[in-house]
């Protein structure tokens, strides 16, 4: 029988989780065009499986005005270490614009929190009023 049933498919592109490894992730952050929602997950860690659930309703949710990345800490030992992620899940959001600084959340989190933070760190300076 056909086992994809009851799976949505997504059209590649925007709007869609995507698996990479260490190297690839440098590559993504300096050619960014949007702020990056990177996954650090595990396949034997529970909370990773359910927080995959919830990128996956972000990513189609906010479509092509963010990234979502995954990358398994398993595959990327290196890269783990280096970035010293110690719980799992960790997110790490990195916004478009190179002045603000990374965030990293740990745990699982809700979708909507997810993008609430989105907004937050892509929301444009307030810049002050002129004299």
């Amino acid at each position: 029988g056909d086992r994809l049933s009851g799976s949505h498919v997504i059209v590649a592109g925007s709007g869609e989780v995507h698996k990479i490894s260490g190297e690839q992730l440098e590559v993504e952050i300096a050619n960014r065009d949007r702020t990056l929602i990177v996954d650090f997950f595990a396949n034997w860690c529970g909370p990773c499986l359910l927080l995959a659930t919830e990128l996956e309703k972000v990513a189609a949710d906010m479509g092509d005005k963010i990234k979502v990345l995954k990358i398994d800490v398993d595959e990327n030992p290196e890269l783990s270490t280096q970035l010293r992620i110690e719980g799992l899940p960790t997110i790490v959001f990195i916004p478009q614009d190179n002045s603000k600084p990374a965030l990293r959340t740990e745990g699982l989190l809700p979708a909507q929190q997810i993008m609430d933070i989105v907004a937050e760190i892509s929301a444009p300076e307030q810049s002050p009023p002129a004299a």
